[in-house]
């Protein structure tokens, strides 16, 4: 498979439903590259691109401000979530999005900084 970044290729953004829609913002791939370095071992994202109708079905329950229908965003599922979190707040105090849950961290590449 053709990479798209360092560690990824483009089949792993590809939206889940099956529409085609599989680009992904460079900078939200450098994220996940340096993401991919801090764990040391191969992440697959749980969720990458999402077109709106797959974002708003309730199989998924995401709202409109969803930066992943703008292919900005990628849910890494890691052995430790919090390890993630807490490195990515510390390497990115000012900008980007990061979320913590329980089984993946939430990376998006949008302007203005958001933790939750």
């Amino acid at each position: 498979m053709a990479k798209i970044s360092k560690y990824f290729t483009r089949s792993e953004m590809a939206c889940n439903c099956g529409c085609g829609l599989d680009s992904m913002d460079i900078e939200t791939l450098q994220i996940a590259d340096e993401c991919r370095e801090f764990v040391g071992e191969s992440i697959t994202p749980s969720s990458a691109a999402r077109c709106f109708r797959y974002n708003n079905s309730p199989t998924v329950g995401s709202n409109d401000r969803s930066q992943h229908p703008k292919c900005r965003a990628m849910d890494l599922p890691v052995k430790d979530p919090q390890a993630l979190y807490d490195w990515l707040c510390a390497e990115y105090p000012d900008k980007y999005g990061f979320g913590l849950y329980k089984t993946f961290v939430h990376v998006d590449s949008r302007s203005i900084k958001a933790r939750w």
